[in-house]
């Protein structure tokens, strides 16, 4: 017996390994769903524990520049590209350029210090692991994603936040893909009188590509890198006009295949927007913006993106509310073309600026008290890695639906398309090919919230790519099983 107990915990202390990993969790799942099921019934007797309706996509922030296409955003049909959203805290947050997210409810106070510690655990299976057109190959994983956020009021209305979250992802089959993403943040937020914010913003990240992204290389082992950004925005609001002021900047360092002399580089963006309020509920806005690039090494694709558009916010009534931005955006590159050498001398233009018309809109409707209808509409210039090509442009749309089944039961479906249509031309077999592909998505999922700070989800997914080189082309089928806790 004691040899036996031995090798048992021999083998606990190697949960490493996936098979344990996966039997360890579907374990944890089963127990979980058990326990769900038990304290429902003490569910039904707490004031109002609803289900998320699900994360929303904030207009600014995400791939160097902004959450907007969905190869930058998973929260727009949740495990889309092998990245689960949890039922308390959302999505683990891929991409560096967003203000650390405030957890509003709940937390655990000693003295005026507020911790919300949470974790997440999802267990995970896709039957197009690398999501490529051959070779397919099916693979289960489990994440977990444990974290803690302080916050600390300072002079009554300010406040300094703390958050540290993590995304570690293991593959049973490929560990090639393992993760193990890390998110450090900062903020300062200070709330003057007269409706003066100020926010003062640091992160340091280690993340990677996801695969099946349009920064995806298709490498055995998952693009892997480093992003230290800072942000101040200082935002006014006063009875007639506002304005918001924006400065960000985001060192990335790439660390694995080959990607660092090809991506290594500063991104800077500043952005004013001015808004006027033209109703009780409504205003108008006008924004200006530049997004600066500038490659340690690759310096032909040295750029920045000018934009200049206007457009409206407003929730009119209880039943809708939306940002509608539309406008004219320009890249330029910085430099003079140069023969480069190595790998670099694939990275050549095709021309020295374009602009395009600049669309981002994000609109909600809730016909009934149970049932709310979101669309997300985009179309703006996004970079890429893939030799050949300097820029897409992304133009897409995204539907969301929930169905708030009962107070702590919400049913959900999401239906995306984009068409991506890149610059240049990439040599394949000998000949050029003007690269345009067209992803298209669908996700039904459940969300349940058995107590405020219990809750757990189910989704699957089915995403599809097209593309006129058919090594970009691939489908895929993902289903998501999470258990959440949040204090």
């Amino acid at each position: 017996m004691p040899s036996a107990i031995a090798s048992v915990i021999k083998r606990l202390s190697h949960i490493h390994d996936a098979v344990a990993r996966v039997l360890l969790l579907t374990f944890l799942v089963g127990a979980g769903e058990a326990l769900l099921i038990r304290i429902s019934a003490l569910a039904q007797q707490t004031s109002g524990a609803p289900a998320q309706l699900g994360p929303t996509a904030p207009i600014l922030g995400g791939q160097g520049v902004l959450w907007l296409s969905q190869f930058a955003n998973p929260a727009l049909v949740g495990s889309l590209y092998l990245t689960p959203a949890f039922p308390l805290t959302g999505f683990y947050p891929l991409y560096p350029g967003a203000l650390t997210p405030l957890i509003e409810e709940g937390g655990v106070t000693v003295d005026s210090l507020v911790l919300h510690p949470h974790i997440g655990v999802a267990q995970m299976y896709t039957d197009n692991v690398f999501r490529t057109n051959t070779s397919r190959q099916s693979d289960w994983f489990t994440t977990l994603s444990p974290g803690i956020q302080a916050q600390l009021p300072v002079a009554g209305q300010h406040m300094l936040v703390m958050d540290y979250r993590t995304n570690i992802q293991y593959y049973q089959r490929t560990p090639s893909n393992d993760v193990q993403d890390q998110t450090a943040s900062g903020r300062f937020r200070f709330d003057f009188p007269g409706g003066l914010i100020i926010d003062l913003h640091g992160e340091h990240k280690l993340g990677h590509d996801p695969r099946g992204s349009a920064v995806d290389t298709q490498a055995l082992e998952v693009n892997k890198w480093t992003a230290n950004s800072a942000i101040a925005q200082a935002e006014y609001r006063g009875a007639q006009m506002g304005a918001i002021l924006r400065a960000q900047t985001i060192r990335w360092n790439y660390f694995n295949n080959n990607q660092g002399i090809i991506r290594d580089r500063r991104t800077n963006l500043a952005s004013l927007t001015f808004l006027e309020n033209i109703g009780a509920e409504t205003s108008a806005l006008v924004n200006f913006g530049v997004t600066q690039e500038s490659y340690e090494h690759n310096t032909n694709l040295d750029n920045a993106i000018y934009m200049a558009n206007t457009g409206i916010r407003w929730q009119a009534t209880a039943l809708t509310s939306g940002e509608i931005l539309a406008g004219y955006q320009h890249i330029q590159f910085s430099h003079a073309e140069v023969d480069q050498t190595g790998v670099l001398s694939f990275f050549q233009r095709d021309r020295d600026s374009f602009d395009n018309f600049f669309l981002a809109g994000n609109l909600a409707w809730k016909p009934t008290s149970t049932i709310l209808v979101g669309l997300q509409a985009y179309r703006n210039i996004q970079q890429t890695p893939v030799a050949g090509t300097n820029f897409f442009i992304a133009t897409g749309a995204n539907l969301s639906f929930v169905h708030q089944w009962t107070d702590w039961l919400a049913f959900t479906v999401n239906l995306g398309y984009e068409n991506d249509d890149f610059s240049g031309a990439t040599e394949i077999a000998g000949g050029s090919v003007e690269r345009s592909d067209t992803l298209k998505n669908a996700a039904v999922g459940w969300t349940y919230r058995a107590v405020k700070w219990l809750g757990a989800s189910f989704q699957y997914v089915f995403e599809e790519r097209s593309s006129d080189i058919e090594a970009f082309s691939y489908h895929a089928n993902t289903f998501t099983l999470t258990l959440e806790a949040l204090f």
